[in-house]
């Protein structure tokens, strides 16, 4: 990691030296709309300079007075005189108070989106340092990427394929004409052609990655993929997805930790959502056994063509991860990681494995792998 120079200090703090509050050389962050900002926008005016920065990818306090903020160059020190701990607790109460979450010295633990639409994680004290309260805030990208758009930024020029090529013809002969095509497809390449005719044919992809990997960029321009007269139905933590061309669609959404004011699980969601005629269900991410038990039952019993993410290493290494994390279900208890890899491997169709890759300097995201093994189903279930 590549630190460079501090920069100057952000002004425009409450109560600075250097004006009101708001300043008015400065509108009120995100005041495109007629309504009053709320006291969060307000408050937030400090940052308004990196929030509204496109080449801020990630602005992390780790504490009082200092940030870290990750643009395309890497990692730079910045200060921030304003931010004393008084005023990162002050944003945490107003977070949990503007998405109707709870947060305190008891459930230290915060996920949100600000009014934005960016992510914001926060720990307060004693789940982190005494008078510290960290905050990260993720900015989302302001484009919707096509998979062309994504094609033509090269991010499947390093991709492989995994299990390799010449691994899978025994299966050939085996295989449905559709699975066929998709093999070709990718045999030759033509990842962009591949994604989209899985789309198409309502297989189950895993995106697989490292934080700020790249998966909801990709997720978002596979959801592009999928017919609009698909009724789609939501599970998330926060707002993340996009379903600008799907207008029969409901969001569901849950709080992390159940400090929510409905305190609801991804498992309930799920149940309702299966109630509630889908054509698809996407879970934004899985996190915890019973959401990956509820998930690989539920696209097995009749809602096919999902799209969800998770973290890991590799495309191989995402079942392992769904496998460990099936294991701490209840309903998963006495399975072996073996059998939890191989239920994974019958119900994901497809993996694709993002990441970032840092050259001449800069650092982009790439699809390093793409795993479809068609044949592990029909060995599977011979």
């Amino acid at each position: 990691m590549r630190f460079e120079p501090t920069r100057p200090p952000l002004d425009g703090a409450p109560g600075a030296a250097t004006g009101s509050w708001p300043p008015a050389s400065r509108p009120a962050p995100h005041a495109a709309s007629a309504e009053p900002p709320s006291s969060l926008a307000l408050f937030l005016g400090p940052l308004s300079r990196l929030l509204d920065d496109p080449e801020v990818t990630e602005i992390c306090i780790n504490e009082p007075g200092v940030a870290f903020v990750e643009r395309q160059s890497g990692w730079v020190r910045e200060e921030l005189p304003f931010a004393s701990f008084d005023w990162c607790l002050s944003i945490a109460k107003l977070v949990a108070n503007f998405t109707r979450q709870r947060v305190s010295a008891n459930e230290p633990l915060l996920s949100a989106t600000l009014p934005g639409g960016e992510r914001i994680q926060i720990v307060l004290p004693p789940a982190t340092l005494d008078q510290t309260v960290s905050i990260t805030i993720r900015r989302p990208s302001n484009t919707l990427w096509t998979l062309e758009d994504l094609e033509n930024l090269r991010i499947f020029e390093p991709t492989r394929s995994v299990p390799a090529m010449q691994a899978r013809q025994p299966d050939l002969e085996h295989l449905s004409p559709q699975d066929r095509e998709l093999t070709g497809l990718l045999a030759r390449r033509q990842f962009v052609s591949f994604l989209r005719r899985a789309v198409h044919l309502r297989k189950n992809i895993l995106l697989s990655g490292a934080t700020g990997s790249g998966k909801t960029t990709v997720s978002k321009a596979l959801i592009l993929e999928v017919p609009s007269e698909d009724r789609l139905i939501t599970i998330e933590d926060v707002k993340e997805l996009s379903l600008r061309n799907q207008p029969n669609h409901v969001r569901l959404f849950y709080s992390q930790g159940a400090q929510g004011q409905a305190e609801v699980t991804p498992g309930q969601l799920l149940a309702s959502a299966k109630r509630q005629r889908p054509d698809r269900v996407f879970v934004s991410e899985l996190r915890t056994g019973e959401e990956v038990y509820d998930y690989l039952v539920s696209v097995n019993t009749g809602h096919p063509g999902s799209i969800t993410s998770v973290h890991a290493d590799s495309a191989e290494m995402a079942f392992v991860a769904l496998a460990q994390l099936m294991k701490r279900s209840q309903a998963g208890q006495g399975m072996s990681t073996r059998e939890g890899v191989e239920l994974a491997q019958l119900s994901v169709d497809i993996v694709v494995q993002c990441a970032r890759d840092r050259r001449d300097g800069r650092q982009r995201r790439i699809v390093r792998e793409i795993w479809y093994d068609p044949g592990t189903k029909h060995r599977g279930l011979a």
